[in-house]
């Protein structure tokens, strides 16, 4: 059993690394939910890598966004890992209805890692701790069944 931690992060580098740190512990299902993620740092090589590899180890990725236009412009990575795990990652587009401020990732249910609101990236990260992760994870699984698909996969933008 791995020993709980809790990390406040602050700057562009603790964040990106304890996004590492918690892709690093996924092996079943990764949930991410934020208005477009254009501010985490997956277009990045190494992050890119980390999600890759949590993949290959059998991760799904949910993805939960307001606005998917950033990601179809500029998450070229993204998009690129998604055509490749095609049956691993699924983005739904939050419903306007739904009051979901958020901007976290987590990861098998028990590691977390929060964005706070602010122009500088800033969060907190809680590794193998399900009670604090447990109350987002019955939202977004709540927000999730009521959201549509988003992000078509193939080349061509067509729905299979």
């Amino acid at each position: 059993m791995r020993q709980a931690e809790h990390i406040l992060l602050e700057g562009r580098e603790a964040f990106g690394d304890a996004l590492l740190k918690v892709l690093a512990c996924c092996r079943r299902e990764i949930m991410l939910v934020d208005r477009d993620l254009q501010a985490w740092p997956f277009e990045t090589p190494e992050n890119d890598r980390a999600l890759v590899a949590a993949l290959r180890r059998g991760a799904r990725l949910r993805v939960l966004v307001a606005d998917a236009a950033w990601l179809e412009r500029h998450g070229t990575r993204f998009m690129r890992t998604r055509r490749v795990f095609d049956g691993r990652i699924e983005c739904r587009r939050l419903s306007p209805a739904l009051r979901v401020d958020e901007s976290a990732l987590l990861g098998d249910r028990q590691h977390l890692l929060r964005r706070l609101p602010g122009e500088r990236l800033r969060g907190r990260c809680a590794i193998a701790s399900p009670t604090e992760a447990e109350p987002l994870a019955a939202r977004l699984d709540a927000a999730w069944e009521e959201c549509d698909p988003c992000l078509p996969s193939t080349v061509l933008g067509l729905m299979r």
